[in-house]
């Protein structure tokens, strides 16, 4: 099957380390999954999460506030803002994506940081042929708040 043509993503960049770096995008994508209905979400739960010290979470956490990437004040935790979620969507759909392909078509089950550094790392085209494979529409999104259970569900839209 031939590769398609490189698109842009979702967050308007051709690749995500035009956006963000890969470990500013870990961090983003870890506030993603675990904002339920777009609420803060408190330093140690992203500490967790990650397996990090909250004082790396928290200095991570003012980089992102200076890039307007989130909103986040000291003990009341993060939230995206509106071009944090469309980064953090974009990443934990590349993160699902990838998950998805190598299950599916190659039975081979990997943990959410290895879908997050594959997806990360692949351009826009890499995404959308691995996608093509698995006949996901691209509206589809990984639903759920544990990347360990990451599968599609599709929604009207």
């Amino acid at each position: 099957m031939a590769a398609t043509t490189q698109t842009a993503t979702r967050c308007g960049c051709e690749r995500p380390r035009d956006c963000v770096d890969r470990r500013s995008g870990r961090y983003l994508t870890a506030v993603y999954w675990l904002a339920v209905d777009d609420t803060r979400v408190a330093t140690g739960a992203v500490s967790d999460r990650l397996g990090v010290t909250p004082a790396t979470v928290t200095e991570m956490f003012d980089r992102l506030a200076a890039a307007a990437l989130v909103d986040y004040e000291k003990h009341a935790g993060v939230q995206l803002t509106e071009h944090g979620r469309t980064v953090a969507s974009e990443l934990a759909w590349r993160q699902c994506v990838v998950r998805t392909f190598f299950a599916a078509e190659l039975d081979l089950e990997f943990g959410a940081d290895e879908g997050y550094q594959f997806g990360y790392v692949l351009p826009a085209g890499g995404v959308e042929t691995l996608r093509g494979f698995v006949d996901h529409p691209r509206d589809d999104c990984c639903i759920g708040t544990d990347t360990d259970d990451c599968r599609y569900e599709a929604h009207a839209h």
